[in-house]
């Protein structure tokens, strides 16, 4: 029989916690869990939230996460137990051997780098391929991902991309650097139906086609199903059952795991609508400023008192952004929203330039009495820029007469993003033209008392 590629022995991990004037307190939450997992193989690790699933999966690559320690058993990869690792080789064993893939990829990117960067990142760094060689092993995961436009995805920045195509960026991230071991963290939760299928397929082609294995954490039992060998349940940190897909599934034997496969059946009680919507949607067009094409096409939506409105569609399809626009995040270019019977922001194209002027929010996200964005970068206006130094000078000039003169010689240099004395600004890159006119007035001493 083939030596197991990862081989997990008695692992008990706790958690300590240390109330205020009293003595620690030790947590167990994995209590002396066995497994094995073969080169090729996919083992599901399922069960209620804090079973312990992500807690073992993170055991994997020698981590625990803040507050939480691995206090025995053994965690064997390729043949060695890598809790008795010095730090250095755990840290060569991550993102080589053994990668990872989160939940919440929004939380794991840097927004400030291009996908491509982050993506390649772990494989150069680790000297698996070179930087060339890592962008194209990239470009054909976009691919095989059913990313749009997969040789130049990467050029994009994290939020230039929906949630679901981050999700699968993540994905390739992990695969990139061709590990031997891959922890996947319920990576398609964020997604919807028809793209989690086609990220599932990918994930199951690329194990196929690389003998990589993986351990799939999820409570979702379709997930599993679909991608899993082995499925290990787990109960408040308890292995409660282990078996093949086939025989969890279809022939479960304890009451937990039954509980688990059992199917319930959903009941829909229809409501019968007011004659009056509560929120009136009509014939809304909205997109982002800077694009060219509209997100939202003539969408027309009523919501009666005690309704509830489910918008189901594909990532990217525009559910969030019709939320934003509703809420009054997005102004929308056409259309018109009336919520209990009054007429919400009216769209840009209908509302009298003079309204735009007077505007807290102008169509291009500046704020009013604001100079334009210099370099494409958006500033808050002069007069909210150093109101710390306004307000500490007011302080003083009560305390004192000398306080107008203390704060002008503080804010005596040009502004660049940094606290001058007590004052602060927002400008993150060098001075636009409002912050250095505030400064200006502070320095002749026309600043308002």
């Amino acid at each position: 029989m083939t030596e197991p590629l990862l081989k997990v022995r008695g692992l008990k991990i706790g958690a300590t916690a240390y109330p205020p004037g009293e003595k620690p307190i030790d947590i167990k939450i994995v209590h002396g869990v066995d497994f094995d997992l073969q080169p090729g193989k996919v083992l599901g690790l399922i069960g209620e939230s804090g079973a312990g699933k992500s807690t073992i999966g993170l055991a994997a690559m020698a981590y625990g996460r803040g507050g939480v320690e691995i206090t025995g058993g053994e965690v064997w990869v390729n043949g060695r137990d890598i809790l008795k690792e010095r730090l250095r080789a755990v840290r060569r064993l991550r993102g080589a051997e053994v990668t990872y893939v989160s939940q919440s990829a929004a939380a794991s990117f840097n927004p400030a780098k291009k996908i491509m960067d982050q993506v390649t990142e772990a494989a150069i760094y680790q000297n698996k391929f070179t930087k060339a060689e890592a962008e194209e092993r990239a470009v054909d995961l976009f691919r095989k991902l059913g990313l749009p436009d997969p040789e130049t995805i990467g050029n994009r920045y994290p939020h230039q991309v929906s949630g679901g195509q981050l999700q699968r960026c993540m994905t390739a991230l992990a695969l990139c650097p061709q590990p031997d071991l891959v922890v996947f963290d319920e990576p398609t939760t964020a997604l919807d139906v028809t793209t989690q299928i086609d990220v599932l397929a990918a994930i199951k082609e690329a194990i196929a086609a690389t003998g990589v294995a993986a351990l799939y954490i999820t409570h979702d039992l379709a997930v599993v199903a679909q991608v899993s060998d082995h499925i290990m349940v787990l109960q408040q940190g308890d292995m409660v059952e282990y078996g093949t897909v086939d025989q969890i599934i279809n022939a479960p034997k304890e009451d937990y795991t039954k509980a688990l496969v059992s199917v319930r059946s959903i009941r829909h009680e229809e409501k019968t609508p007011t004659d009056t919507p509560v929120l009136r949607v009509e014939n809304v067009t909205a997109r982002y400023a800077g694009t060219d094409f509209d997100v939202l096409k003539k969408i027309n939506v009523d919501i009666h008192p005690g309704q509830t409105l489910a918008v189901v569609g594909e990532s990217g399809s525009g559910k969030s952004t019709l939320a934003r626009v509703i809420t009054g995040l997005l102004p929308p270019s056409d259309g018109t929203i009336t919520f209990d019977g009054r007429e919400l922001a009216p769209a840009l194209a209908q509302r009298p330039i003079e309204d735009l002027r007077d505007a807290d929010d102008l169509p291009d996200g500046r704020y009013r009495d604001e100079p334009a964005p210099d370099r494409g970068h958006h500033h808050r206006p002069p007069a909210r820029v150093l109101f710390r130094a306004e307000r500490q000078g007011k302080a003083e000039a009560h305390s004192g007469t000398a306080g107008r003169d203390r704060i002008r010689r503080r804010v005596s240099g040009p502004l660049s993003g940094r606290a001058v004395g007590r004052a602060e600004t927002t400008c993150l890159y060098r001075p636009c033209a409002g912050c250095q006119a505030q400064a200006d007035h502070l320095r002749r001493g026309d600043k308002r008392a």
